[in-house]
């Protein structure tokens, strides 16, 4: 990939990365994007204690409902995943996206195969919040929002330079390129600051979940009635549903 060869200040736009941020800011305190990355960690909590090696030859249908109840597009889902796949397929398909022996690119692809879900909640994203969650020192999130193979649009085509390519042959080599980017701007946002509200990627996913809510709220400002834009949550609440922990309690 043509990124592979680009340093960190060819890659990153800090002076996106900044204005977001600012504008971020506008729409909700550092104590309140500070919850967010401790909602985080005790997401992160969850699941390296229900996806564990050991805990995942006995998840159950209430432990794979906490789990799901975590991830965005998913919250209601278990029930489908369940009468598409069945238990003990997402067991066996989890175990070996998580911790197989085969490389990642063909683990990812391999679970996005396997796996039955919904129509609009894409497997991709499903494979990525276990991969990040579980293991959050090791891998990262890819999600629609982060970046849509089928617009180009997201989260990291926005403080990124029009050099940076995330395309490829399939699920698995697409998260592996958004990772490499992503570790990009993960080091750029430590060092400068606007990953700060939580510790590793964890501040840098509040920080792109900051990102696609400024960037969504530009877009229904445009297009909607200053009626329906009056109805949309607030950043922090957005940001909290992108990142699944808006109601992160009620699976405690």
């Amino acid at each position: 990939m043509l990124h592979d060869s680009l340093t960190i200040q060819e890659v990153v736009d800090s002076d996106c990365a900044h204005e977001f941020l600012k504008e971020a800011t506008k729409l909700a305190s550092s104590e309140e994007l500070q919850d967010i990355g401790a909602r985080l960690a005790e997401k992160e909590r969850v699941f390296r204690k229900l996806l564990s090696p050991e805990a995942l030859d006995g998840l159950g249908k209430e432990e794979l409902k906490a789990v799901l109840g975590l991830i965005f597009r998913f919250r209601r889902k278990s029930g489908f995943l369940l009468r598409e796949n069945g238990l003990e397929r997402i067991r066996e398909e989890t175990r070996a996206l998580l911790y197989g022996q085969a490389p990642l690119a063909s683990r990812f692809d391999r679970f996005a195969g396997a796996i039955h879900t919904p129509a609009g909640s894409q497997v991709s994203s499903l494979a990525s919040e276990l991969l990040h969650y579980s293991q959050p020192d090791r891998y990262w999130l890819w999600t629609s929002w982060i970046w849509d193979p089928k617009t180009g649009a997201g989260a990291l085509s926005l403080v990124t330079s029009d050099k940076v390519d995330l395309s490829g042959g399939s699920d698995g080599q697409i998260y592996e390129n958004v990772g490499r980017v992503t570790a990009m701007v993960d080091a750029a946002g430590h060092g400068e600051g606007y990953s700060s509200a939580g510790r590793g990627l964890a501040g840098t996913n509040v920080f792109l979940a900051c990102v696609y809510t400024v960037y969504m709220y530009a877009v229904f400002k445009m297009k909607l009635s200053q009626e329906f834009n009056r109805i949309l949550p607030e950043l922090p609440e957005l940001a909290r549903r992108l990142l699944g922990v808006h109601r992160i309690e009620e699976v405690q």
